[in-house]
């Protein structure tokens, strides 16, 4: 028997990914479902666009104050 090579068939890669799992209520999973078949992708995609629309807001607050200086209160309040 021969090998059969990859004649590049299927959706192109997504580049590297990890797995991230966690539980929700049933009704919000319902929602989920039922909402990215509305939107005609899957599941995990959809969740992951939801996370990164967040995470985009999350990540820039707080870059914002990991640049702000602390202030010298204690050496003023003396």
């Amino acid at each position: 028997m021969t090998a059969v090579a990859h004649r590049g068939g299927g959706r192109p890669s997504k580049g590297l990914r990890k797995y991230i799992g966690f539980r929700v209520p049933a009704e919000m999973a319902d929602q989920v479902a039922q909402v990215a078949e509305a939107e005609g992708v899957t599941i995990t995609d959809y969740v992951a666009s939801v996370v990164a629309k967040q995470l985009e807001v999350d990540l820039e607050r707080h870059d914002h104050h990991k640049y702000q200086e602390e202030l010298p209160i204690g050496r003023l309040a003396s």
